[in-house]
């Protein structure tokens, strides 16, 4: 934080225009302090390194130099920093893909700018923002009908991966066998668009899908 108790903020966009104009509501909201900004994705590991910021606002368009997203890079290299990812459009394959990457809340270009204060105010709080428009885009991309896709046995798993059970352990919760569970498992990942259980997880508790008691 800022002497003046306001998050650190990096500002990381490919457009000079889109920088300044993130930067200049930032800086007359006064609801984060902008420590640095910057257009090249190499300089941005930089800065993040260097200067510790608490959040960094992050096109999910940038990539570093090697060709890996700019996200995933940052989530690697400096994993105390929490990201946003600033996205073109809210689009399912974008947003999927942006929490993929590491990043605690997701914002269309487009949003207003409370919406962006909500977003650094969640991330610097520790908390995680899916808006309700963000959160509708990745719901109505699970199943045109707008529902979840899950079965009720899959919903059952999924909870029972939330309470940290493993493969094993939700078996002989629900009287199957391990190599069901593992099946569940595979088709849970894909319809929640997640590489990991740890992810379906997360991504779960930001839908809505399953609660913490």
């Amino acid at each position: 934080m800022s002497p003046l108790g306001l998050p650190r903020v990096l500002v990381v966009h490919q457009q000079d225009l889109a920088i300044a104009g993130i930067a200049a509501f930032l800086r007359g909201s006064r609801s984060a302090c902008v420590i640095a900004t910057t257009a090249d994705a190499d300089q941005a590991v930089g800065h993040a390194q260097a200067l510790h910021p608490d959040i960094a606002l992050v096109s999910s368009r940038m990539l570093s130099s090697s060709g890996e997203p700019l996200l995933r890079v940052l989530q690697r290299t400096c994993p105390e920093v929490r990201l946003v990812a600033i996205v073109p459009a809210l689009g399912l394959a974008e947003v999927a893909e942006a929490l993929r990457s590491g990043a605690a809340g997701v914002v269309d270009e487009g949003a207003g700018a409370d919406v962006l204060s909500d977003a650094i105010l969640a991330a610097s709080s520790g908390r995680s923002l899916l808006t309700g428009a963000t959160a509708a885009v990745l719901l109505d991309g699970l199943d045109p009908r707008g529902g979840t896709r899950l079965t009720p046995r899959q919903q059952q798993v999924l909870g029972l991966l939330a309470g940290q059970l493993g493969n094993a352990e939700i078996a002989s919760r629900l009287g199957i066998r391990p190599a069901t569970v593992r099946l569940h498992v595979r088709h849970i990942l894909q319809r929640l668009g997640a590489v990991t259980p740890k992810q379906a997880v997360s991504l779960a508790y930001r839908l809505g899908l399953v609660r913490l008691d």
